[in-house]
């Protein structure tokens, strides 16, 4: 039986097996460990204000005075604990950052996030390129990378996710795997999932797919159906990403890694791999990239098929729930994002084409906008943010979402000179 109690009633002989601080920010490099002297006893109460430890795994000297505690706490604090894995959906009202921000953050913010994207991808281009070349690699800075952009999706999650879609986009794996971090984390962030768990699934999501490294190239760009044993040539990925995982202690000692990056390709109804789990025996981590990774390759142009808009990506994800991903989960996802995600193309009834920037909680359908110039362009001098919200901006309404496809047909027009096919 596992138990949180304050750190002042810490004991020697007790096995903690977990800290309400990031265990990279721990003076003991282990998840779990028996407190062995007044020494480690002084290190904890200095760094945490509470522990979670196991009751069988402790001595009984350690606990004894914690009996005087009623029956009541104690399945109390057992409750807490678990609950506290699977957070209650919290009302819409009460919910936080990624669509409920109030307004931008300034430009030296913006740039200041933009910053940290770029210093996360390059980070995880040399981190590639070195595991390719099978060169030694330093996990720390990745680590940086992610505490920084979950810092960032506290702070904002909105303009993370804005910024990252409006990018110019690679075909990279880093490029695509940061993609999915930054989504994940602001994910993570409207479930309000607390800064560790935020931070090892933002880890997860960066290194989920590091074992496609060792995919034979030409099954990356095969375009046919493939046989039995070249799907499981790409399934494997998974396997070998583990295996990255344990052979670098500074990622090995994080549980819940290995379960993020082995288990995000499992479907709710068994149909995934490497082990076909089904619902809930699915890491609940897991499931959260499942969601966001699948997410992001719908919406990310590909060698193999164009980019479905976010709002076709989402439609589709909501026919999936119960049968490839948890509904629950997708239910939320779909709230979080809405249904105009910020860095989403729309056209505007007037024949305008606009970039959503904002979610209005209070009404989805009609989200914080910015209309592009004739070179679809945002044009700072020119034109500030529009609130569909507000009374004033009823007469304008948004036609239809822009997948890249349709954006790129409107380009050639503007390059061929015929501005008036697309802003009558």
């Amino acid at each position: 039986m596992q138990k949180q109690i304050s750190v002042e009633q810490a004991r020697i002989g007790m096995r903690i097996v977990e800290l309400d601080i990031r265990w990279l920010d721990s003076p003991f490099w282990r998840r779990g460990f028996t407190i062995k002297n007044q020494n480690e006893l002084q290190k904890l109460k200095n760094c945490v204000n509470k522990i979670t430890i196991d009751v069988e795994a402790s001595t009984p000297e350690s606990l004894a005075h914690l009996k005087r505690q009623r029956p009541a706490q104690l399945k109390e604090n057992s409750k807490a604990i678990a609950e506290a894995k699977e957070p209650k959906d919290i009302p819409l009202k009460d919910r936080k950052g990624l669509i409920a921000a109030p307004e931008l953050l300034s430009r030296k913010e913006l740039q200041k996030i933009e910053s940290h994207i770029g210093i996360c991808v390059d980070e995880v281009k040399d981190l590639f390129t070195r595991v390719s070349e099978g060169n030694r690699v330093n996990c720390q800075k990745l680590t940086d990378a992610v505490s920084r952009l979950t810092d960032d999706a506290l702070n904002d999650a909105a303009s993370l996710l804005l910024l990252s879609r409006l990018k110019e986009k690679e075909q990279s794996l880093a490029e695509k795997s940061v993609n999915v971090c930054i989504l994940t984390i602001a994910f993570a962030q409207y479930l309000e999932l607390d800064k560790h768990n935020m931070h090892v699934l933002g880890l997860g999501a960066l290194l989920h797919d590091i074992g496609m490294l060792k995919v034979p190239e030409y099954l990356l760009s095969y375009t046919g159906a493939m046989n039995k044993a070249q799907k499981q040539a790409i399934e494997y990925h998974v396997i070998d990403g583990i295996s990255f995982v344990g052979l670098h202690n500074e990622l090995s000692s994080i549980r819940e890694l290995r379960d993020i990056i082995g288990s995000h390709h499992e479907r709710y109804d068994g149909s995934g791999y490497p082990k076909g789990l089904k619902g809930d025996k699915i890491p609940y981590l897991a499931r959260i990239l499942g969601i966001t990774s699948t997410y992001e390759a719908m919406t990310r142009e590909r060698f193999y098929s164009d980019a479905s808009s976010p709002t076709q990506a989402l439609s589709k994800m909501y026919s999936w729930r119960s049968k490839l991903f948890d509904a629950k989960l997708v239910n939320q996802f779909i709230k979080a994002l809405g249904v105009y995600p910020p860095g989403s193309m729309v056209k505007l009834e007037g024949g305008q084409v606009a970039i959503v920037i904002m979610i209005n909680p209070e009404n989805r359908t009609r989200p914080v906008i910015r209309i592009l110039n004739k070179n679809l362009q945002v044009d700072d001098g020119h034109i500030n943010e529009i609130d569909l919200l507000a009374p004033e901006m009823a007469h304008i309404k948004i036609a239809s979402t822009l997948d890249d496809r349709e954006l790129a047909k409107i380009n050639e027009k503007i390059t061929n000179g015929n501005e008036t096919a697309v802003f009558p």
